[in-house]
């Protein structure tokens, strides 16, 4: 969530007023120093804090004209994330051992002088801790916020619940968790400032609660991401490309969403173009028998062992179901004889009339008949169906009458099919060799289904 110009401003000035010192020069230490820094301070070298803000600057005492020229703001950028990087220590200081400042001044030398020895290593100016920082300013004092210097003084002058806990709890590398925040620091200090009575110890007391929000209110503590970047408005290498790979894994991210639209699309309408290639196989008058899509070869059903063929295979497989191939009348149509291209000799019959209501339920029979499999059986090869606005096969359609040309056959307008009154028996001698009788005969089994003609 993008933050507003106040949220802006008001996180501008958390990180002008945080570790603000009433003097930014001081003289340079030089004392020797017996006492030891109670802080861990490696984690400067661990933090991916963004070190070119400090690269170019040199202060005074180390001004080499060679360099670029220091201006105010280098000065006061390069100062800030000093003072901060020296807070995120004091604030682990503050969680370990319940105290907000070091115990004394010589502890304070020796932790800035410990500070100055991490920065000196990154190849950053030997004098910018003594130049930035002022030791006697992170001694404990009564004096400096409300009289307190503990956590237990924190919870007399506060309680044990503040707004800071329950405001700096989540991970502050959210925008929108920040800014609760920093608006509950200067709510804080608010109170604080009320409860002192000293306005001009104001910023000290923001600096309390700074301290307090890393070390106690915050989850994952003052060396997190978001403790860093936003409770210390620390400026980390991270942020610093974060917006380019947000970007580029929001570039990614799109383009992966894209490529996998195509691709559902594609496999969608991959989809329902097999349906309906497949639809228009099982339902006739849908081209399911269209040549450029069968070609002159027989198809074969996806889940049926019966195989659809074209009018044209079983009109020349019959002689145009010559009557010299005529076998008998069987239920509900003609019975021919017929060779087709491979050689195999079936039995075809000619539907005229039957029970089917329409081809739909015929395909539905024969389908259902196809996968039944029994020895006393004979196997059907398929079928073929002809829809009555085929422009293929123009032999009077079905062949099966309607309503008006059976009137008309009765009124003597048009003439009436002839029935073969010389039908072949069942025994015939042309459908059975080897000694197979009709019922086992391998021109029993064979092809696949369509217009109202089935193949046995």
């Amino acid at each position: 969530m993008k933050m507003g110009n106040l949220d802006l401003l008001v996180l501008l000035l958390f990180s002008i007023f945080f570790f603000s010192t009433s003097h930014l020069t001081c003289a340079a230490t030089t004392t020797n120093v017996s006492s030891t820094c109670p802080m861990d301070l490696n984690y400067v070298l661990r933090i991916p804090w963004n070190r070119t803000l400090c690269q170019n600057y040199r202060p005074p005492a180390q001004q080499d004209n060679s360099s670029t020229q220091n201006s105010p703001n280098n000065q006061q950028t390069c100062c800030f994330t000093v003072r901060s990087l020296f807070g995120v220590g004091l604030a682990q200081h503050l969680k370990e051992t319940s105290q907000f400042h070091l115990s004394d001044l010589n502890t304070s030398v020796a932790c800035l002088q410990d500070l100055q020895s991490k920065l000196s290593s990154l190849s950053l100016a030997d004098n910018l801790v003594s130049y930035c920082l002022d030791p006697s300013e992170y001694v404990i004092s009564p004096k400096v916020c409300a009289g307190i210097e503990t956590y237990q003084g924190w919870v007399g002058q506060l309680g044990k619940s503040t707004a800071l806990d329950s405001a700096c709890r989540p991970d502050l590398t959210d925008l929108t968790a920040c800014g609760a925040c920093v608006a509950a620091g200067y709510k804080v200090q608010s109170t604080l400032v009320s409860i002192d009575g000293n306005q001009t110890r104001a910023t000290d007391c923001f600096y309390f609660a700074v301290l307090y929000a890393a070390a106690f209110a915050n989850q994952y503590g003052p060396e997190s991401d978001g403790a860093v970047s936003c409770i210390f408005g620390l400026d980390l290498n991270s942020n610093v490309g974060s917006s380019g790979k947000t970007h580029s894994g929001l570039v990614i991210g799109l383009t992966g969403a894209g490529v996998a639209v195509v691709v559902m699309s594609s496999l969608l309408g991959l989809y329902f173009w097999y349906d309906k290639k497949r639809g228009r196989k099982k339902r006739p008058g849908f081209g399911f028998d269209d040549d450029e899509e069968q070609g002159s070869r027989p198809k074969l059903r996806p889940n049926a062992g019966s195989i659809w063929f074209k009018i044209q295979d079983l009109v020349k497989a019959t002689d145009n179901f010559s009557q010299k191939n005529f076998i008998g009348r069987g239920g509900f149509g003609f019975v021919y004889k017929g060779t087709l291209a491979d050689g195999t000799t079936v039995a075809i019959k000619r539907i005229i009339e039957s029970d089917f209501q329409g081809n739909a339920e015929f395909c539905n029979e024969v389908e259902i008949i196809s996968n039944l499999k029994h020895r006393n059986l004979v196997p059907l090869r398929g079928c073929c169906v002809i829809d009555e606005d085929d422009d293929n096969y123009d032999d009077k359609g079905s062949q099966r009458p309607t309503i008006l040309e059976a009137l008309k056959m009765l009124e003597g307008d048009i003439e009436v099919p002839s029935i073969p009154d010389r039908p072949m028996p069942l025994g015939h001698p042309s459908f059975y060799a080897d000694g197979n009788t009709f019922s086992t005969s391998p021109a029993l089994s064979g092809p696949k289904l369509c217009s109202g003609d089935m193949l046995r």
